[in-house]
C-alpha cells in the first residue's frame, strides 16, 4: 500500500503531466466534436440538423462546392467537402493547451459557417445533449486516470 506522500507524488506526476495537455478533456471534447459532426451532416440519406434540432436541408453526399440554390421554393443546402473534411478529420480543429481544450472552426471556413448560422440558426455550437455527453465522458476519463496514477 502506497504511502500519503507516494500518493501526492503520484498526484504531482498526473498534474505536470496534464499541464501539457489535459487529456481527460481532450478526448472529451474529440469525441463531442464526433458527435456534432453526426448531427451537423447526418447520416445516410437523413440530413443534418442545428443546434436546436431543426433539419438542416443537407444533402446525404459531399459535393465539390457549396451551392444555396432555389429547388421547389426551399433552398437545399450542399456543405463543401472542404468544411465537412475540416470539421470531422482536422486535428487541429481541437485546440488543445494547459488545461483547455475547444473545438474551433479553421480560419478559412469561417465566412461559410457565418452565412451557414445566418441561414439556419445556431449550427456549430453543441446541444445541451452534446455537452452533457462530453461533461459524462470527461469525469469518467478523469476519474480513470486519477485511479491508474494512485495504484501505481
Amino acid at each position: 500500500m502506497a504511502t500519503p506522500k507516494e500518493v501526492s507524488d503520484r498526484i504531482n506526476s498526473l498534474f505536470a503531466e496534464w499541464s501539457g495537455g489535459f487529456t481527460p478533456l481532450f478526448f472529451a471534447v474529440l469525441d463531442m466534436r464526433r458527435l456534432m459532426y453526426i448531427r451537423i451532416f447526418g447520416t445516410g440519406t437523413s440530413g443534418g440538423s442545428n443546434t436546436a434540432g431543426q433539419k438542416l436541408p443537407t444533402k446525404p453526399y459531399t459535393p465539390a462546392y457549396a451551392l444555396i440554390k432555389q429547388k421547389n421554393g426551399r433552398p437545399p443546402l450542399e456543405l463543401t467537402g472542404f468544411l465537412k473534411r475540416s470539421f470531422a478529420t482536422d486535428q487541429s480543429s481541437v485546440f488543445n493547451q494547459g488545461f483547455g481544450s475547444a473545438i474551433f472552426i479553421q480560419a478559412d471556413e469561417a465566412g461559410k459557417v457565418e452565412g451557414l448560422q445566418k441561414l439556419y440558426g445556431p449550427i456549430f455550437q453543441p446541444t445541451d445533449g452534446e455537452q452533457a455527453a462530453m461533461l459524462q465522458l470527461h469525469a469518467e476519463l478523469l476519474a480513470e486516470q486519477i485511479a491508474n496514477q494512485i495504484s501505481k
